[in-house]
């Protein structure tokens, strides 16, 4: 049994949570061990957002671990980490989208958007709501003051 100090409301939240941010720490822990041990580089369509690109990649692999560390430690900052981290693979998304299809906007837009709905902002939203909030208890609250 969990105790008071959950930071999501039952099991299958800390499941699903860990899973999710798993799943996205492989997918970008990938493309670092690609980059430093096999010394792979960006195609040359990149080449104007080089910099950028790596930067993002490595911030977004850095914040999902800690929010992987911050789900054991049982720390509301999960949440602020997670959410950075989501915000961060969006606007890499819509850099590489940007990048892939330039004149073809119309045609692949949708796939796209429905994409990032199921596998990044769906379950964000998701673990989000699966946040414990206690419920405010009358008899604790004796002699504190609501300023």
């Amino acid at each position: 049994m969990l105790h008071d100090e959950r930071i999501l409301k039952n099991k299958f939240a800390y499941f699903f949570t860990i899973i999710f941010i798993l799943g996205w720490i492989i997918y970008y822990g990938a493309f670092i061990i690609n980059v430093l041990l096999k010394g792979y580089r960006l195609v040359e369509k990149y080449s104007k957002f080089k910099t950028l690109l790596y930067l993002l990649n490595f911030i977004i692999f850095t914040l999902l671990i800690v929010a992987f560390i911050h789900i054991f430690r049982e720390s509301k900052k999960l949440f602020m980490y997670l959410n950075i981290s989501s915000a961060l693979i969006i606007i890499l998304g819509l850099i590489s989208f940007y990048i892939n299809y330039e004149g073809k906007w119309g045609i692949h837009i949708y796939s796209f958007l429905f994409g990032f709905a199921l596998l990044l902002i769906g379950p964000t939203l998701l673990i989000n709501y699966f946040r414990h909030i206690p419920a405010k208890n009358e008899i604790e609250q004796i002699g504190q003051h609501k300023e």
